[in-house]
């Protein structure tokens, strides 16, 4: 009927799959900050433009709407909890595109 079309058995497809997001563990606590109250829409690319600024980024990860938009909140991962913690001293409660950032230790690590 169609619905195995384009697929191979036992391979993946090859349309836009979202993932299960970022993998993090207990030997990521207290590198992984939550960033919040960002404008809807808004790319992981700006976030980790801003972030890199105060340490080493490992990655992002902004989870999206069925539209593919930002849902205006995410993860930032730091190479070293000294980057993180200079990320949340300088950036939280700060401006961003007329928002005041929420920025913080995730607390789900």
């Amino acid at each position: 009927k169609g619905y195995d079309k384009g697929y191979e058995k036992g391979e993946k497809g090859k349309g836009k799959g979202k993932g299960k997001g970022m993998r993090v563990g207990p030997g990521d606590r207290g590198r992984l900050v939550y960033v919040g109250n960002l404008p809807s829409g808004t790319p992981w690319q700006k976030v980790k433009d801003l972030f890199r600024k105060h340490g080493s980024v490992i990655r992002v990860e902004m989870p999206t709407d069925v539209n593919g938009e930002s849902r205006g909140h995410g993860q930032v991962l730091f190479e070293t909890e000294e980057d993180a913690q200079s990320a949340i001293q300088a950036l939280n409660q700060t401006d961003f595109e007329g928002r005041s950032m929420v920025v913080r230790l995730d607390n789900y690590v």
